[in-house]
């Protein structure tokens, strides 16, 4: 099987598996605010940055594939990879280390598919991310 046959293969596994799991590790984002004195205002502020980065750069990913543009995919994917490590999104980070792979090593590859499943996986992300500030954060 090549690598293209696995890495597909790996999303479409990944998909299955992200039904049962939860989107974001919830400890990780109170770890942010540890040792942090304004507490529930930075982690409001953080969550803040978080989800208009999210919502900006899974819209540069449609751009950069309408664009034909797999470098800029690829830069993209490696960008919502790191942003989503510091809130315990581990299966965004997943999907987006293999969309990052397939758009800098697939030049003809079908990587919509990938694509697809790393926007579906943002948008639990960013359900889970507004579940818990709207839960834990004080106003």
């Amino acid at each position: 099987m090549g690598v293209a046959a696995c890495n597909l293969n790996c999303s479409i596994e990944m998909s299955s598996e992200t039904m049962g799991m939860a989107a974001i590790d919830m400890r990780s984002i109170s770890q942010l605010a540890e040792g942090d004195e304004t507490g529930d205002q930075f982690i409001a502020e953080i969550i803040g940055v978080f989800l208009a980065d999210l919502s900006e750069r899974v819209r540069t990913v449609g751009l950069k594939m309408s664009e034909n543009d797999r470098a800029g995919v690829a830069a993209t994917a490696h960008a919502i990879k790191g942003s989503c490590g510091h809130f315990g999104a581990a299966t965004l980070v997943e999907l987006s280390r293999n969309l990052e792979e397939r758009a800098r090593h697939e030049p003809t590859g079908d990587i919509q598919p990938a694509i697809d499943l790393m926007i579906a996986e943002a948008g639990r992300v960013r359900a889970a991310v507004e579940a818990y500030k709207s839960e834990h954060v004080r106003r």
